[in-house]
């Protein structure tokens, strides 16, 4: 099969840039630690575990990321091996978790968004 490019629907394009206002910059260090500590009850143990969602909750706010999440279901979709053509982290990110979930993800979608996507990009 040919490969196909996911195209965003405007909603898409417009939840998505609500999304992206939404990323913060990210604090030093020491104010990660500060504000874990705060949370924690003075602990600062398992503060490298808590930055690291942050980081992943940020990136998964990009458009870079859903671009990744949805191409990697189209591919898996239309049963294309698994490739990463991007050296961009957050893209990459979403293409893995968009190709390795597609299945468990298209059993929660409902009617309707199945029969769109099959038609936009299974059936040629």
């Amino acid at each position: 099969m040919d490969r196909k490019m996911y195209q965003p629907t405007a909603r898409q394009e417009r939840n998505w840039a609500r999304e992206a206002s939404r990323i913060v910059e990210m604090p030093s260090d020491e104010e990660f630690k500060d504000r874990w500590a705060k949370y924690h009850h003075g602990k600062v143990n398992g503060w490298g575990m808590g930055k690291r969602d942050w980081v992943l909750s940020n990136m998964t706010r990009t458009r870079e990321y859903q671009m990744g999440l949805w191409q990697g279901r189209v591919d898996a979709a239309r049963g294309l091996d698994y490739s990463e053509e991007r050296d961009e982290n957050t893209y990459n990110l979403g293409y893995q978790r968009g190709y390795l979930d597609y299945d468990s993800n298209r059993r929660g979608w409902d009617r309707a968004t199945r029969e769109r996507f099959d038609a936009a990009y299974v059936n040629d």
